[in-house]
């Protein structure tokens, strides 16, 4: 059995039997073909889309130090050495989250709350509570955490954003 040719729906012909149906789909468009008035320009986010952004890194960077100030007295004793894991693990996260923001954000707005969050809540817990308990101790550890937070947060977020490169040659972009 052979296909006779037909006439598809532009005028061409065809000798397959389902040209000449037509297509009721829509036709696909490239998503940065549109012309909408209320887009930002350049594909920048808009500033309820920053607002919402910084105030989740806020909350996770309150999270973050929440974690960190209850866990970074933890510690292991092998052999009879005392190794401060919790306080490690800690600022590795600390490091870890802002340096994440900083890497995949292009704006520092995001790493700013994140470290506001960090810092605000371990200066709070190191304040003595309504009941005369604190959080951070005045020990060798709670007194890393305490200025290795801050100092860990200023150095991501002050570091230089470094220059896009090309992925061919390795250059600049």
């Amino acid at each position: 059995m052979t296909a006779e040719p037909s006439r598809r729906a532009d005028g061409a012909h065809s000798t397959h039997r389902y040209d000449s149906l037509v297509s009721t789909a829509p036709e696909w468009q490239h998503p940065d073909a549109h012309d909408d008035a209320d887009a930002p320009v350049g594909g920048e986010p808009s500033t309820l889309s920053r607002i919402v952004t910084a105030l989740i890194t806020l909350v996770l960077g309150v999270v973050y130090g929440i974690v960190g100030t209850v866990g970074h007295t933890l510690t292991l004793t092998p052999l009879g050495i005392t190794i401060p894991y919790g306080l490690v693990l800690g600022l590795i996260g600390v490091l870890a989250l802002l340096l994440g923001l900083r890497l995949v954000i292009a704006e520092r707005l995001p790493s700013i709350a994140a470290g506001i969050g960090i810092v605000g809540i371990v200066a709070l817990f190191s304040l003595p509570s309504p009941g005369g308990s604190v959080l951070i101790t005045q020990s060798v550890l709670g007194l890393v955490w305490l200025f290795g937070v801050p100092l860990v947060a200023a150095i991501v977020l002050a570091w230089p954003r470094l220059p896009e490169r090309n992925l061919r040659t390795g250059t600049p972009a």
